[in-house]
């Protein structure tokens, strides 16, 4: 049975993925495709590369506040520019540079079209909205529709372009296109794994849960807040068409707060391990 595999965006509350891939792993189950977004790319990005459940667990802690390099420059250039002439020019606080360098040296400057098992990373040019997405797999660069598939790429270049939440990364410049987090087109690629061949679909959803967040008082919390709650109504048709959606729960977890990764690794893997008799049954049919 082709599984498909996908991951949603979600802030450091993407680490419930990891999760869901070492239940998957227990239970001697491995998807044949993945598509991810934001937070989503990056498990996506480096499971596809060839790292376990247990080696992306280790890289995630070693991720933290230290690899944000905000651009204190340019807010204080900008900060000037505004009081001078009234216009600003900063097009996020972290340049992103750090990250991607990282990326870049846990996946060996590799090719997207080298990865182990087919990926999709998406992400959108904010210039015209486009979805892009980016693929390890020449198969849908056949298609002719509404999206921008690229092939030519480094596992690096996607994951910095899908993480690129809007107002606190730099965008991603890739070929003249100025992208950013490809949440705020689609959280939850479900189509975009069907087009890639998946007969059944798993998806593991970290959107807005309904529930209070308490501590949302910063810039950063106060941004992907309000990300989630757009993206809320947008991803509920991505919902319906999964054969299968993972809901971990978890409460006062905010989107930028490390502490809680290996707590919200165990929700994953718990959610998971729950839905497990279902997930079996779907790929018995």
């Amino acid at each position: 049975m082709s599984l498909g595999l996908v991951f949603s965006g979600g802030g450091v509350r993407g680490s419930s993925h990891i999760g869901v891939l070492k239940a998957l792993h227990e239970a001697d189950i491995r998807p044949k495709m993945l598509a991810g977004t934001s937070a989503g790319s990056i498990v996506a990005g480096l499971y596809a590369y060839g790292f376990s459940p247990e080696e992306i667990r280790i890289i995630a802690n070693r991720i933290s506040r230290n690899y944000y390099d905000v651009d204190y420059s340019g807010i204080i250039h900008s900060l000037f520019t505004v009081f001078k002439r009234g216009n600003l020019k900063l097009s996020g606080l972290i340049k992103g540079e750090f990250l991607e360098s990282v990326f870049y040296r846990l996946t060996r400057g590799a090719q997207l079209k080298t990865a182990k098992i087919p990926v999709a990373i998406t992400a959108v040019d904010i210039n015209n909205t486009d979805l892009v997405v980016f693929i390890s797999h020449p198969a849908l660069l056949a298609f002719r529709d509404e999206y921008t598939y690229i092939n030519n790429c480094t596992f690096a270049e996607a994951i910095r372009a899908s993480i690129a939440i809007p107002g606190i990364f730099r965008p991603k410049l890739f070929n003249k296109m100025r992208l950013v987090d490809g949440g705020v087109r689609a959280n939850l690629p479900v189509g975009i794994v069907r087009r890639m061949g998946a007969r059944k679909v798993l998806a593991v959803n970290l959107g807005y849960s309904g529930y209070p967040v308490p501590g949302v008082d910063n810039i950063l919390e106060i941004s992907l807040q309000a990300i989630d709650l757009m993206v809320y109504q947008i991803t509920r048709p991505s919902l319906e068409s999964a054969d299968i959606v993972i809901s971990p729960s978890f409460h006062n977890v905010l989107h930028n707060d490390p502490a809680k990764i290996d707590y919200l690794i165990e929700c994953g893997y718990q959610a998971t391990r729950a839905a497990m008799p279902q997930i079996k049954k779907m790929l018995e049919l």
